[in-house]
């Protein structure tokens, strides 16, 4: 994190408007200034923090009828829902644990060999053609194939289509299937026919027409994309997963839609979508308190800002005021976390680093945040976890979780 930065959620600290997170950020950093003695800041820069912090914890303790004390003798577990940074890494990268710090005991570390490292995952995908060809996209360039009337290009981490002649897409004409697929560890980038550009998360597939026939344009997602859909009134945008059918007619929008989650959501940027629930599957599980879907056809219409969640066995929700950072950033590069437990983060692990995640204990009801970059090893994240004694053990693809 810059110095720029810091000093924006120290003004924010300052005049109470910062998050649990950003408090305790501010505040483990003035542990852990005051125990080693020495910071990237200048004295006088010091000084200021102190005098913030200080003004503010005072001012906290006197409206609750106690007494102020020195900043350095307060007690961090009466902080609620205390978090703690576990690590500080390169700009704009950081991690926390959202819990009290648990009581200080006695205890003897064991030394662990350090495990060999993971490189992040890359642009690379596969197309599979109607005829049931296969071609590695990322190692294929120009002009790739000749599909129902497009032309398909291929360059740089993208693969597009584009009509071959006039008459392309007119009512009446076969309509022929392209999948591009994504496995684990890769990303890619697509431009439809009409121009809708889409980008597949890891693990992740696309289905859709060369061209688009008919009286509407449909495509069939698995997996993770985000959508920047081209407009076009008169034949709207229908994507369908295993549980949504989504209607757009020009519009931004990210679907989650991976089978190993326990919900499908859809994000709207900006635009309007319509989304309803196209079936059923059989995973279990809680909504917990978002708003249920005023709608008995379990059809929602969803507002910039907006989320549509669904999850098996329940009625389709909408939340109101989603993290659209945290929605958005796969797609950013990041790898973003609020209030998230150690499985959830472990997936998302799995589908970027290509690994199959194991579990040698019972995992504790931690809850972490953070983001850091998915350009780093995977051994950047497991030291930020290390930190708080999450621990790991790495066998060719297999990462094991042995806290």
């Amino acid at each position: 994190m810059d110095k720029q930065s810091f000093f924006r959620i120290l003004d924010k600290y300052q005049d109470g408007t910062a998050s649990a997170a950003e408090k305790a950020l501010i505040e483990e950093y003035y542990r852990r200034l005051e125990k080693a003695g020495n910071t990237d800041l200048s004295a006088e820069e010091e000084a200021a923090v102190k005098e913030v912090m200080y003004s503010q914890i005072a001012a906290s303790l006197w409206a609750g009828g106690n007494k102020a004390i020195p900043i350095r003798k307060i007690n961090y577990r009466l902080v609620a829902a205390a978090a703690v940074i576990l690590a500080v890494i390169g700009a704009g990268s950081y991690f926390w644990l959202l819990k009290e710090p648990p009581t200080t005991t006695a205890s003897t570390k064991t030394t662990k060999a350090k495990p060999h490292d993971l490189p992040p995952g890359r642009d690379a995908a596969v197309l599979t053609l109607a005829d049931g060809r296969t071609i590695i996209l990322d190692s294929a360039s120009g002009t790739i194939s000749q599909q129902g009337g497009a032309t398909v290009i291929n360059i740089k981490g993208m693969v597009s289509y584009s009509s071959s002649s006039p008459a392309a897409g007119a009512s009446g004409e076969a309509v022929v299937y392209n999948k591009v697929s994504t496995a684990r560890g890769n990303q890619y980038q697509l431009i439809l026919a009409d121009g809708t550009k889409v980008w597949l998360n890891s693990a992740s597939s696309l289905r859709f027409p060369t061209a688009f026939t008919g009286e509407k344009r449909e495509v069939e997602l698995d997996g993770e994309g985000y959508f920047e859909v081209a407009k076009n009134t008169r034949k709207p945008f229908h994507v369908k997963t295993r549980t949504q059918h989504i209607e757009v007619l020009g519009t931004h929008f990210n679907v989650n839609a991976y089978s190993d989650e326990e919900t499908v959501k859809t994000t709207l940027l900006e635009g309007s979508v319509k989304v309803r629930q196209s079936a059923v599957d059989n995973r279990q599980s809680s909504i917990g308190n978002r708003q249920p879907a005023k709608n008995d056809h379990q059809q929602v219409i969803l507002r910039p800002g907006e989320q549509a969640v669904m999850a098996t066995n329940s009625p389709l929700t909408i939340d109101h005021s989603p993290d659209i950072e945290q929605v958005m950033a796969w797609k950013n590069g990041w790898f973003e976390f609020d209030d998230t437990d150690i499985k959830t983060i472990m997936r998302q692990i799995s589908r970027w680093y290509d690994v199959d995640i194991k579990y040698e204990t019972k995992t504790a009801n931690e809850k972490y945040g953070g983001r850091i970059s998915r350009n780093l090893n995977l051994s950047n994240i497991l030291k930020m976890l290390e930190n708080y004694g999450v621990h790991f053990k790495l066998e060719g693809k297999t990462l094991t979780v042995i806290r």
